[in-house]
């Protein structure tokens, strides 16, 4: 089940979805009148659990909080799970634009255990009762990690402040996914955790496209190629000017070589969000690309902004 997020209203409110269509523009879709003072408004919540703070810069208001959540670590794995939080938090702030604004977040845990440790592997016939139902193979893709019990994942980080939920999963089994404005999981012991978290963390905190397009995931009409996408780290050059345009040398061309010369050069490079042709990335590598390079400028721009939006500076 899903759910939809917004404050507790002082009266009755009429609350609205509008879906963005393929053209890019928002449509209602779906409306409904809530009443707080109904019988069927209740503000309880059945998952309660032991926040612990980790890492306090300041107040909820001034701050991008970060709040993780244990999935597929039972009650007697909650100190591995506190281990685990804090080496996930220096995986994000190992790197630029995080690494010198870690004073902006505040970092926080649920210790909310599961009956079994683990997560679902449904290519593999495993199956584990957990606390928010995680599981590998989303849409058949076996890296791809994800839960679609978004409720659930609500009523365990209404237990504390969140600007960002985590569900950090207690495997080592590769894997993870990141959702803008929904949250991130990744697995908590593969080898290549730390690429991942990073990675995951910019989709699901900057909004951050993929910008990979040869690999088993395979969207070809994912983003329209008469629509600029809303992602700021990619183009179809229908609205150029609107995104990278004057980060680019007057040197270099538009749409940019993938040659050598050009290798630490913002530019224009056909390929990415999952396509070879149509869509463009603002260099040849980045961390939205592959496991091996940094946040590029672009994307670093980007998450900088969100920094401040988030927290007012």
């Amino acid at each position: 089940p899903h759910v939809l997020r917004f404050p507790w209203p002082l009266g009755e409110v009429s609350v609205e979805i509008h879906d963005r269509n393929r053209a890019g523009d928002f449509q209602m879709s779906w409306s409904i009148q809530i009443d707080p003072a109904s019988i069927f408004s209740d503000p309880g919540n059945p998952l309660e659990f032991e926040t612990v703070d980790l890492e306090i810069h300041g107040d909820p208001s001034e701050k991008v909080d970060i709040l993780f959540l244990a999935e597929g670590y039972t009650e007697a794995e909650m100190e591995k799970f506190l281990g685990d939080v804090e080496r996930t938090a220096d995986y994000i702030f190992s790197e630029e634009p995080f690494q010198s604004q870690r004073d902006k977040f505040n970092i926080r845990a649920v210790k909310s255990a599961s009956k079994d440790s683990g997560t679902d592997i449904p290519g593999k016939g495993i199956w584990k009762n957990t606390v928010v139902n995680s599981s590998f193979f989303t849409f058949g893709i076996e890296r791809y990690m994800t839960t679609m019990d978004f409720k659930s994942v609500c009523d365990v980080a209404s237990n504390a402040h969140y600007d960002q939920v985590y569900i950090l999963v207690n495997t080592d089994k590769y894997g993870g996914g990141g959702i803008y404005n929904h949250y991130s999981i990744s697995a908590a012991d593969n080898e290549a955790s730390r690429a991942v978290v990073i990675h995951e963390f910019g989709h699901a905190f900057g909004g951050l496209a993929d910008e990979y397009y040869n690999s088993s995931v395979a969207y070809n009409d994912y983003f329209p190629l008469e629509v600029e996408p809303w992602n700021p780290n990619l183009t179809t050059l229908v609205e150029f000017d609107s995104k990278w345009k004057e980060m680019i040398g007057e040197e270099t061309p538009v749409p940019t070589p993938g040659e050598e010369l050009y290798q630490e050069v913002v530019g224009v490079y056909e390929g990415g969000g999952y396509v070879a042709k149509g869509v463009y990335r603002p260099m040849i590598d980045c961390r939205m690309h592959t496991n091996e390079a940094v946040f590029c400028p672009v994307c670093s721009k980007a998450l900088k902004k969100m920094i401040g939006r988030s927290t007012g500076l």
